[in-house]
């Protein structure tokens, strides 16, 4: 009987070993946090069209339509849309470098019949960005863009002025949450979470990969009510705790 229960012990001894270390263990830990803010600003987007007698008559009189429509929203304050220096890494700072980016008009010579005897005109296009501070400065804005050949876009991207502090409160938020898997780790091993040694804001290409899917997602998805004025940003980390005893 007591060789019985010896021989228990034994066999029973490496399945303990396997929820007890002895430590301290490492454990890096991807990690992402969000947060939601109300929109500072709204960017929208102006197709501007301009005909002419061949490109140079239609790029002067796009020219000129720019310039009207853009002293006209000034007196609504809104101003061309800026690239962001500084943005973090993600979808939404590589969507903003690109707004900032100066476009440059497109051309095409209408096509006529073949029995016509008119000449073909040219027609300058350019797509200009535009930041405004309320939506219902986008609704006043509507009349002098059309007045100058130019159509607004529907789509609207609430966005925000300063990145810095909400871009804080994500990665606060994914700190926590790394912490809360650091500590899973820590019981299922039988230690403790100690310390904090590393917090990264590097990633592999797999893992930002999904983290910009992410992001995506939450600008494209369907909003709830009262939440299409919101502006969400993520934070991606690598952290790096020690568990001991």
């Amino acid at each position: 009987m007591i060789k019985y229960v010896m021989a228990l012990g034994l066999a029973a001894a490496p399945l303990a070993a396997q929820a007890q270390t002895v430590g301290p263990v490492s454990v890096e830990i991807v990690t992402t946090g969000q947060v939601s803010v109300p929109a500072q600003r709204y960017r929208m987007s102006v197709a501007l069209t301009a005909k002419g007698k061949d490109e140079a008559a239609a790029g002067v009189a796009l020219a000129a339509n720019r310039a009207k429509v853009i002293q006209a929203l000034t007196t609504l304050n809104i101003r061309e849309g800026q690239g962001e220096i500084g943005t973090t890494n993600s979808l939404m700072g590589l969507i903003l470098s690109f707004a900032g980016a100066k476009s440059k008009p497109s051309f095409s010579l209408e096509t006529l019949e073949e029995d016509s005897k008119e000449t073909p005109q040219s027609t300058a296009t350019e797509t200009l960005q535009f930041d405004a501070p309320t939506r219902a400065a986008i609704e006043s804005a509507k009349a002098p863009i059309e007045a100058n050949g130019g159509k607004l876009d529907d789509d609207v991207l609430p966005l925000l002025t300063d990145y810095v502090a909400p871009t804080r409160a994500a990665k606060a938020a994914a700190i926590k949450k790394a912490q809360g898997e650091a500590d899973a780790y820590a019981a299922t091993l039988g230690l403790k979470r100690s310390a904090i040694v590393k917090v990264s804001e590097k990633q592999d290409p797999t893992a930002g990969a999904l983290a910009l899917i992410g992001e995506l997602v939450t600008i494209v998805a369907p909003k709830k009510d009262g939440a299409a004025d919101q502006v969400t940003v993520n934070a991606s980390l690598v952290v790096e705790f020690q568990l001991s005893r």
